[in-house]
């Protein structure tokens, strides 16, 4: 039998740390004081959002730890095995309703929008708001073992989520868009120029050839402030935290061919890596072949050979 990983859901394994990340330096302006409701104090901090109106609309209040893993294999119809992600919340403490279960399964890949994390780090500490359903309600109640992948509670049952752990230098980084400008190919480069290179249907040798230079000679300095970096680019399309503090992020260049994949299609991706004090670490641009068969999608980075051959760059830059 052939191994199939399912998509969207990414199999990461890794080993944990015995240690949670190390915070980055808090910056000058503290953010204003706020009243919080009992048991939240000394665990909502003033820089995490908290909508007052919402959290009393939730009964249980669940304050957890992330420790993903992966649910048992199961066979496809071709033979094959899928693999799914668990997104699995260990109990810590109860601080509003009643629940006896040792934790909760999410499904993240549901749980989009500003009342949630955009990605989450395991061992992290997360503050859930729910309002579970009857069946929600019975998992909650039950104190034996956890159940399977069809128990995951999803966005009707899930309010909002907290990442308790994160920094005021995280929360204030996660909030820059893409606003600088500068000399760009001859042109200028305006949040519009980025966005139009992004949402291209196919990649471009020559416009991207002038990203991986722009990308190189302005943007990509040694160990650079997240914050500072993401007032060029924005907000990535994915990314994802580390135990240890550290992140990703991934920019898809050709959208279109990466939302859509069709046999031997192109996309390109750019990835920066930032250590646990925010700085960046790592870049890495290139590009991308799908592969596209029966129940199965995949895709592979191009050779050096056939980035040459088509005109686009590679870069992988590293920073001590």
């Amino acid at each position: 039998m052939t191994m199939r990983i399912a998509v969207p859901l990414v199999l990461a394994l890794a080993c944990t740390p015995t240690s949670g990340p190390t915070p980055p330096a808090p910056s000058s302006t503290a953010a204003p004081a706020r009243a919080l409701p009992a048991g939240l104090s000394g665990l909502v901090e003033p820089w995490h959002p908290f909508d007052p109106q919402l959290a009393e609309s939730a009964p249980v209040w669940l304050l957890t730890r992330y420790q993903p893993g992966t649910y048992p294999c199961r066979p496809g119809p071709d033979g094959s095995l899928d693999m799914f992600i668990q997104d699995r919340f260990s109990a810590l403490q109860v601080v509003r309703g009643a629940v006896r279960a040792p934790g909760v399964d999410l499904d993240l890949h549901a749980l989009r929008g500003p009342n949630y994390p955009r990605s989450y780090a395991e061992e992290r500490r997360y503050l859930l708001f729910l309002r579970p359903g009857p069946k929600g309600q019975a998992h909650l109640a039950d104190a034996s073992a956890l159940r399977g992948m069809d128990d995951r509670l999803g966005p009707d049952e899930v309010l909002a989520v907290i990442d308790l752990d994160q920094s005021e230098a995280e929360a204030a980084a996660e909030q820059v868009q893409a606003s600088r400008t500068g000399e760009f190919g001859g042109g200028r480069w305006e949040p519009a120029s980025w966005a139009a290179l992004r949402a291209a249907p196919v990649p471009d040798p020559a416009r991207q050839r002038e990203l991986a230079a722009f990308l190189q000679n302005t943007i990509a300095r040694p160990r650079a402030p997240l914050a500072e970096v993401r007032a060029w680019l924005g907000p990535p399309d994915s990314q994802h935290l580390f135990a240890n503090g550290s992140r990703s992020d991934q920019y898809v260049l050709a959208r279109p061919a990466y939302a859509e994949p069709l046999p031997d299609g192109l996309y390109g991706s750019l990835q920066l890596r930032y250590d646990a004090r925010l700085e960046l670490r790592g870049v890495d641009l290139g590009y991308l072949r799908w592969h596209v068969a029966p129940h199965e999608q995949s895709s592979t980075m191009l050779s050096a050979e056939e980035h040459a051959a088509h005109g686009l760059p590679r870069l992988e830059l590293e920073f001590r």
